[in-house]
């Protein structure tokens, strides 16, 4: 018997990510090129200009040699002199020093992998008392659209893949919080009237006037619940006045019959709301979090603007952030706080640290002392948020209240690791370099205000919204109690991934200067790891050969020497592989290993630690990408295989 696949209906989201991304592309290219042609004419003039200032400068230095009575020939250091300019300037191509029209005393030529043209040539006389006696010639290499491009794409590559994937979440979330809803209380009615069920009616907050069949069913419902009730009472009373027990008892026949067939309620309907609970607390996590992790990058790329910071500092502020992060959420879930108090009071504080960061009131002071300031103030309102977000999403289901498609797993989860990756990182290092200090900070507090609109929206009587944060702290403690070491192992493996992906996408997008490599490598982390929460695998023995072949680049991309167009590419595909395979080990993980926030963030925290001390130790960034490799294999492994013969249960088939 051949099971009947459904075909995938289009993703009006993944339409509008692509259709986003095709636009920025093409919008960036004609920029580009414009840019590249108006600033030709500059270009070739501020080069001819700087050529010839550093070859007045070396016949001023060989001159002055040359004016205490040393002879040209004699001179001691020439070629030594033109190596130390050759290491200071890399623009520099060759250096020449010669003697009458064709004779050449030194010549010093950069080494090149490829093969370089001959830019702007300049000379520069060296005169002793009126007499000239040779001739410096300074030659630059060619900057051509090559070089401009890959500037081009170093600083627009990000800048558009980070607006085409926020396009693309907006439409996701446009969806489930419409269509995708209606869709949903629709199919959730008419299941209900084909099981006979006329006790309930489905009910959506935001209902639209263009789409009532969730409201004709409702009163569909209505009228037959209420013509039950005449019904019985019509019984009722003929049972009253019928004299034949014959007749009284078919009638009660009847009345029984139909209760029996069906439910309804006794005291009036029950309404369901129906809820996109998951969509909700995806989004509010995400804008939160991003809007946290971004100023976060903004304070480091303003810091480094003036003072580079050592590699082992700069992986210890995603640490920092995280165990912020880690203890604000376990106060959070020991508390009785309102879910939107606390949320309104982290947009609250970090639109604050935003003005003072626009403000310019820590110019006074050195990196080391408000930088991991900035990092614990961001992570843990944060932390706090995800908690919120986490309560959220598990309020108990109960007779009035219902859950909505896309049943995303642990929604809040995955955003705050995609915010922590790549999202947060690279709006703040965009905002930066587009804007600066200034307006940076202050664009940084649109997703705040997104966030808390998106909040007073969803605050309506009997919404999730209204609950307590600490009213699931027992209930969490408790199912992470009954859960075995395999759970725990399971959990703190990938959470552990996450904090050594943090530091990854961390370091690469917040590197100064920004070069292709770290642009590349971050924007396949952020890619991959949006794919693997969206759209994870579904069989086990894909997910174990993806293993295998992440493993297998993460590898060669270690043991490729030096730097290139081939080991970009490599760079780039173990980033996307490697965090393809984090967010489907969140999302797949999620449904079976219910674990607090406090106690992931505590075991993404030990994961950026140890990417720490990778850091300190001068490896690379792709020993970063290898090792969270191996602690999403190991979850892997660890995970009880399915068993076939057991029902799957489906997500809308939860109440």
């Amino acid at each position: 018997m051949s099971s009947h696949r459904r075909p995938r209906r289009p993703n009006a989201a993944l339409r509008l990510g692509c259709i986003a991304l095709a636009l920025l592309l093409a919008a960036a290219a004609a920029l580009a090129w414009n840019t590249y042609e108006q600033l030709r004419g500059m270009r070739q003039e501020s080069e001819r200009v700087r050529a010839q200032l550093m070859a007045d400068s070396l016949s001023q230095r060989i001159g002055h040699a040359l004016d205490i009575g040393i002879p040209l020939e004699g001179l001691v250091g020439v070629e030594a002199l033109f190596n130390q300019r050759l290491g200071a300037h890399a623009e520099i191509q060759s250096i020449a020093l010669l003697q009458g029209p064709g004779k050449v005393l030194w010549f010093v030529e950069r080494e090149r992998a490829t093969k370089v043209a001959t830019g702007t040539v300049a000379d520069a006389p060296i005169t002793v008392r009126g007499e000239p006696r040779g001739t410096v010639r300074l030659a630059l290499q060619e900057t051509g659209a090559g070089p401009f491009a890959r500037s081009a794409a170093t600083l627009l590559l990000p800048a558009v893949l980070l607006l085409a994937a926020l396009a693309f979440l907006a439409a996701r979330f446009s969806e489930a919080q419409g269509v995708k809803l209606r869709n949903h209380a629709v199919r959730l009615a008419m299941r209900a009237i084909a099981s006979g069920r006329y006790d309930r009616s489905m009910v959506l907050p935001h209902r639209r006037g263009f789409d009532l069949r969730a409201q004709q069913l409702g009163h569909a419902v209505r009228g037959v619940h209420e013509t039950l009730t005449r019904v019985r009472r019509l019984i009722s009373s003929l049972r009253q006045t019928e004299p034949q027990a014959q007749r009284r008892e078919y009638l009660d026949m009847l009345l029984a019959e139909a209760q029996g067939t069906h439910r309804f309620a006794e005291h009036g309907l029950t309404q369901v709301r129906v809820v996109a609970a998951e969509a909700q607390s995806f989004w509010a996590s995400l804008l939160i979090t991003l809007g946290a992790v971004a100023l976060l990058a903004l304070a480091t790329s303003a810091s480094n603007a003036v003072a580079d910071l050592p590699p082992l500092q700069l992986a210890l502020l995603p640490a920092a952030f995280i165990v912020s992060a880690a203890l604000a959420a376990w106060v959070t879930q020991g508390r009785r706080w309102p879910v939107l108090s606390v949320l309104f009071s982290a947009c609250a504080g970090l639109a604050g640290l935003a003005l003072v960061l626009a403000s310019g009131a820590w110019t006074g002071y050195t990196p080391l002392q408000w930088l991991p300031g900035v990092a614990l103030w961001c992570g843990g309102f944060a932390g706090a948020a995800l908690a919120a977000c986490m309560t959220v999403e598990q309020v108990p289901r109960r007779q009035d209240f219902k859950h909505a498609m896309p049943r995303w797993p642990k929604a809040a989860m995955g955003a705050w690791v995609g915010a922590t990756v790549w999202l947060g990182p690279a709006l703040g290092s965009v905002a930066f370099t587009a804007l600066g200090g200034l307006y940076g900070g202050l664009a940084l507090t649109l997703p705040l205000l997104c966030a808390s609109f998106l909040l007073l929206r969803w605050n309506e009587p009997r919404s999730p919204w209204r609950h307590r944060v600490g009213a699931r702290a027992q209930a969490q403690a408790a199912a992470a109690a009954r859960s075995g070491l395999r759970a725990v192992s399971v959990t703190a493996c990938i959470a552990a991934a996450s904090g050594l992906l943090m530091v990854a996408g961390w370091m690469s997008a917040t590197a100064v200067p920004h070069g292709l490599a770290q642009a590349a490598v971050a924007s396949a982390l952020g890619v991959g790891l949006l794919g693997g929460l969206l759209d994870p695998l579904r069989r086990r023995r894909h997910t174990g050969a993806a293993l295998a072949m992440a493993a297998l680049v993460n590898a060669l991309a270690l043991a490729l020497p030096g730097a290139g167009a081939w080991q970009i590419a490599a760079l780039s595909v173990a980033a996307l592989l490697t965090a393809y395979l984090l967010g489907h080990a969140v999302t797949s993980t999620q449904r079976t290993h219910h674990t607090p926030a406090s106690a992931t963030l505590l075991g993404t925290a030990l994961g950026a630690l140890l990417a720490g001390g990778i850091a300190a130790a001068g490896l690379p960034t792709t020993s970063l990408l290898l090792v969270a490799t191996l602690a999403v294999g190991v979850s892997w492994w660890a995970q009880p295989r399915p068993q076939p013969w057991q029902p799957t249960r489906k997500d809308s088939d939860a109440a």
